[in-house]
C-alpha cells in the first residue's frame, strides 16, 4: 500500500494523539484490574494464560509513543492506535465465546467496541474495525450452542452498536468536514492578509526611504547657515580680535557673541538628535555616561537672563543616556517654563532625587500652573493650552520628552495647581 495513503489513513491532529495517548495509558492498568475484579467474583472465569498481561502492556507502551517525538510515531499513530484496538477487540470477542457470553465479559467487549469507534478518526478504519467485529462475534454466536434468548440479545446488541457507529461516524465526518472547510477559508484569508501587508510594508518602506531622503536635504538645508553664524561668530571671538580690542571677552558683545555660538552649537546637536530619533537610527552604541550637571549648566547660559533665573538645587549626576536626546528633553522643559511663564520675575529650579533603581529629575517653576484636567493633554503631539501669538510653540516639545522617556524605560509626569507653578518629574534608569 501507498506511503502516503497510510500516512493520510493514520494522520491525527496533536489533540487527538494526546487524547488517544492518554485514553490508552489509562486503559493499560484499567483492563488488567477489571479482568482481577472478573477472577475475583467468577470463579469460573477463563482466559488465555498471560494473555491480559500482554494487552495490558501493549496499550501502555503504544500510549506512550508519542512521548518520542519521533515523526514516525506522529504521522502513522492512528494506525498504531486502530491495531492494538483491533487486536484487543477480537481477543475480547474470543474470550467472550470461551465463557460461553457470560454478561461480564460481554459487557467489557461492548464498551472496548463502542470506545473504539469513537477514538478511532478516520472512516476506513471504523467501518473496518465495527464490520469484522459484527462479524466476528455473528460466527461465534451462531457456531456455539446458546439458548435463543442470549443468542438474540448478543445479536440485537452488536447490530445496535454498529448501527450507532455509522451514526457516529456521520456526524464525525460531517463535523470535519466543515472544519476543514473553516480552515480552508482561514488559510485563504490569511494568506490575502499575507499578500496585503506585505504590499504594505514594501509601500511604507519606500516612502520611509523618501522620508529619510527628504530629511536629510533639510537638515543640510538647515545646518549650512547654523555653520556660517558659528563661523562668523568665532572669527569675532578669536584671538586677533580680542587682541586689537575689537571685541573684548569680558564686554557685553563678548558675551553676546559666546551665547550666539553657544547657542548654534546646541541647534546644530538638536538637528541631528531629532532627526535621528524621528528616524529612529540611534543605536545603543551611542549610548554614553553624559554629566547631567555640565550639561543643564550650557542650557541655563544660554537661556538664563535678568528676569528669568534658573538655579540648579543640587549636583546632578551622571547618567548612560543619549546625549543629544537628554539635552533635548531638558532644553524642552526649561524652555516650555519660560514661554508659557505670565510672572515678571521668572524662577526655575532644577534638581534630582537619587531612589533605588533610578535618578528622578524635576523642573520647577513659578508660572500660571496647569488644570488637572490638562495634565494627560499636553503630552500629546500638537496640543497648546492656549493659542498666543508670542508664544513661540507648535506643541511638539513634551510629546518629544515622553517618548524620549518612556523608550529609554522611563516615565515622564506632573504635579500643578492653578497659579502655583508647575513641577515636572522625569526618571532615568542608573544602569
Amino acid at each position: 500500500m501507498n506511503l502516503e495513503l497510510l500516512k493520510k489513513i493514520g494522520k491525527l491532529e496533536s489533540f487527538e494523539i494526546k487524547n488517544s495517548s492518554l485514553v490508552l495509558c489509562l486503559t493499560a492498568p484499567g483492563l488488567y484490574i477489571y479482568s482481577l475484579l472478573i477472577f475475583h467474583f467468577n470463579k469460573n472465569a477463563v482466559e488465555v494464560p498471560y494473555m491480559r498481561e500482554l494487552f495490558a502492556a501493549l496499550f501502555l507502551i503504544v500510549g506512550l509513543l508519542p512521548l518520542t517525538k519521533k515523526k514516525e510515531v506522529t504521522e502513522y499513530y492512528g494506525l498504531y492506535v486502530f491495531f492494538c484496538l483491533f487486536l484487543f477487540q477480537h481477543y475480547l470477542t474470543y474470550t467472550v465465546a470461551i465463557n460461553r457470553f457470560s454478561i461480564d465479559y460481554l459487557l467489557g467487549n461492548f464498551i472496548v467496541m463502542f470506545g473504539g469507534i469513537l477514538l478511532l478518526n478516520n472512516r476506513l478504519l471504523i467501518i473496518l474495525f465495527s464490520t469484522t467485529q459484527l462479524i466476528h462475534m455473528t460466527y461465534r454466536v451462531l457456531t456455539l450452542n446458546v439458548d435463543i434468548i442470549t443468542e438474540g440479545a448478543v445479536l440485537i446488541s452488536i447490530v445496535t452498536i454498529f448501527i450507532y457507529s455509522f451514526i457516529i461516524l456521520n456526524g464525525v465526518m460531517h463535523h470535519r468536514k466543515s472544519l476543514q472547510e473553516i480552515n480552508k477559508q482561514l488559510e485563504t484569508k490569511i494568506e490575502q492578509r499575507t499578500k496585503d501587508l506585505e504590499t504594505r510594508a514594501k509601500e511604507l518602506y519606500e516612502r520611509n526611504k523618501d522620508l529619510e531622503e527628504f530629511a536629510y536635504v533639510v537638515s543640510h538645508d538647515l545646518k549650512r547657515p547654523l555653520r556660517n553664524i558659528h563661523t562668523l561668530a568665532e572669527w569675532l571671538t578669536s584671538s586677533e580680535h580680542t587682541d586689537a580690542k575689537c571685541v573684548q571677552e569680558d564686554s557685553e558683545m563678548g558675551e553676546n557673541l559666546t551665547k550666539i555660538k553657544e547657542q548654534v552649537e546646541q541647534m546644530d546637536l538638536l538637528i541631528n538628535g531629532i532627526l535621528n530619533y524621528s528616524l529612529q537610527m540611534e543605536k545603543e552604541k551611542e549610548l554614553k555616561k553624559v554629566d547631567v550637571d555640565i550639561l543643564v549648566k550650557r542650557i541655563i547660559m544660554v537661556n538664563s537672563s535678568e528676569k528669568c533665573v534658573i538655579e540648579v538645587k543640587n549636583k546632578l549626576p551622571e547618567v548612560l543616556f543619549n546625549e543629544s536626546q537628554l539635552l533635548q528633553v531638558f532644553q524642552n522643559l526649561i524652555q516650555n517654563a519660560i514661554k508659557h511663564n505670565n510672572k515678571e520675575y521668572i524662577h526655575i529650579m532644577v534638581g534630582s532625587e537619587e531612589r533605588k533603581e533610578k535618578y528622578v529629575f524635576f523642573i520647577a517653576d513659578n508660572g500660571p500652573g496647569i488644570d488637572d484636567k490638562y495634565h494627560e493633554k499636553i503630552f500629546q503631539l500638537f496640543q497648546k493650552l492656549e493659542v498666543n501669538s508670542h508664544v513661540d510653540s507648535i506643541g511638539i516639545g513634551l510629546a518629544l520628552v515622553k517618548k524620549v522617556i518612556e523608550r529609554s524605560g522611563g516615565r515622564v509626569w506632573l504635579e500643578s495647581k492653578k497659579g502655583k507653578g508647575t513641577t515636572f518629574y522625569f526618571t532615568i534608569r542608573k544602569d
